[in-house]
C-alpha cells in the first residue's frame, strides 16, 4: 500500500503526465491561445483613413473658427481707429488759425447726443463765388477730426463752409464698435444737421467722401437726390478686393463672412448730380477699381487723377485746381442756386 502512495506521487510529480502540474495549467493556457486565434486584427490602411478624418475634421473646425473671429472683428480692417489722445477743437483751432465750431448733434430719445462735429465757415464773403456753398466731408475711417486738419484747411482755401464729423467709435463721437450701418446712419444724421438745424438748402451742399467716406457719401446723395453735387477721392466698388489684396487674405470666403464692403456699385447709376472722382497716389494699386465707378456713374461727370506723391494730397495744386474748377462749375450752372445775403457761421 505504501509503495502505490509513493508512485502515486511521483506520476503528479512527473512532468507530461496527466496528473502533474503542467496538466492542470493546459486548459488556461488552451483558453488563452484560442482568445488570441479570434481577436480582430486592425488594419493599418483604415487606421491611416481614421487619422486623416480626425485631422481634416480638425482643420474644418479650425477653418470655421478663423471665418468667426474674421466675422466679429472685421471692422479692425476697415476702421483704424488713432491709438494716441487727439487734441480738442479748441488747441486745432488756436494752431491752425480755423474758426472752428465744435458742435453736439443726432440726439437720441433719452436724450444722448451721439455724434461730434465741427462747422467752419467761409472766409469769404457772403457775395463770393463759392461762399454759399457747403461741403460735407465724410471722412476715411482712418483718422478722427484732428487728423483731417489738412482736407478741412484745403476747403476753407477754396472759400466754402464745412462741415465735418466723426463716426461712432471715433473722436469725441459715442464710444464703441464702428461699423458700415453705423457710418451710413452716422452720414444721414450730418446732412439732417445741416438741413434741420442750420437751414442749409440740400442744393447748397456738396457731399464729399474719402475712400469708405466715398461710399458714405454715395449713400447721402442717394437719400438726397437734390444735393449740388458729389465728389469721390479713391473711391472702390467694394472694399473686399482691397482688404483681401492688403490683409493677404485668399482662402476665407469674403462674400460670407465680410459684410462691411461699402459696395456702391448699385448707387452710382441712380444718381443725377454733378460728380467728380478722384484718384490719388496712396491708391493707385487699385486705380482700376476708381475707373470702374467713374465708368459705373452716369452724367455729368468728371475724373481728375492726383499724380505728385511729394506732399500731402489736400496740399498739392492738383487737387485745389480739379477740386475748385468742379465748385465753380456747379456755381456756374443756369440751376445753380444764388447765393444767400446771409454769411454763415
Amino acid at each position: 500500500m505504501g509503495k502505490y502512495h509513493e508512485d502515486l506521487q511521483r506520476l503528479e510529480g512527473k512532468p507530461g503526465t496527466v496528473g502533474g502540474p503542467q496538466a492542470r495549467n493546459m486548459p488556461a493556457r488552451d483558453a488563452s491561445s484560442q482568445q488570441l486565434e479570434h481577436a480582430e486584427v486592425v488594419s493599418g490602411r483604415w487606421m491611416v483613413k481614421a487619422i486623416l478624418v480626425v485631422l481634416a475634421a480638425a482643420g474644418f473646425s479650425l477653418y470655421l473658427t478663423v471665418c468667426l473671429l474674421f466675422y466679429q472683428g472685421q471692422w479692425q480692417f476697415v476702421f483704424f481707429r488713432p491709438k494716441t489722445p487727439q487734441p480738442n477743437a479748441a488747441t486745432v483751432a488756436a494752431n491752425s488759425g480755423l474758426p472752428i465750431t465744435d458742435v453736439r448733434f443726432d440726439t437720441t430719445e433719452e436724450g444722448v447726443q451721439r455724434l461730434d462735429g465741427w462747422w467752419i465757415p467761409s472766409p469769404a464773403s457772403s457775395s463770393a463765388p463759392l461762399s454759399h456753398f457747403v461741403v460735407l466731408f465724410c471722412p476715411n475711417g482712418h483718422a478722427d477730426l484732428p487728423g483731417n486738419i489738412e482736407a478741412l484747411k484745403a476747403f476753407q482755401a477754396l472759400g466754402v463752409n464745412v462741415f465735418a464729423f466723426d463716426y461712432q467709435g471715433f473722436g469725441n463721437s459715442q464710444a464703441g464698435r464702428p461699423s458700415q450701418q453705423k457710418a451710413y446712419a452716422n452720414g444721414a444724421a450730418a446732412l439732417n444737421y445741416l438741413a434741420s438745424l442750420r437751414h442749409i438748402p440740400a442744393n447748397h451742399i456738396v457731399v464729399y467722401g474719402a475712400r469708405l467716406g466715398a461710399a458714405v457719401a454715395a449713400h447721402i446723395a442717394q437719400n438726397s437726390p437734390n444735393v449740388a453735387g458729389l465728389i469721390l477721392e479713391d473711391p472702390q466698388p467694394s472694399l473686399a478686393r482691397e482688404i483681401k489684396h492688403e490683409q493677404h487674405i485668399h482662402l476665407l470666403p469674403m462674400w460670407l463672412v465680410f459684410q462691411d464692403r461699402f459696395d456702391i456699385s448699385k448707387i452710382l447709376p441712380s444718381l443725377k448730380m454733378p460728380k467728380l472722382i478722384l484718384t490719388t497716389p496712396a491708391m493707385r494699386p487699385y486705380a482700376s477699381g476708381a475707373t470702374r465707378v467713374y465708368s459705373d456713374a452716369t452724367s455729368p461727370k468728371q475724373q481728375a487723377a492726383i499724380t505728385e506723391s511729394s506732399q500731402p494730397v489736400y496740399a498739392q495744386s492738383e487737387w485745389h485746381k480739379a477740386v475748385g474748377n468742379f465748385l465753380s462749375t456747379l456755381a456756374n450752372q443756369p440751376s445753380s442756386p444764388t447765393a444767400p445775403a446771409r454769411t454763415l457761421k
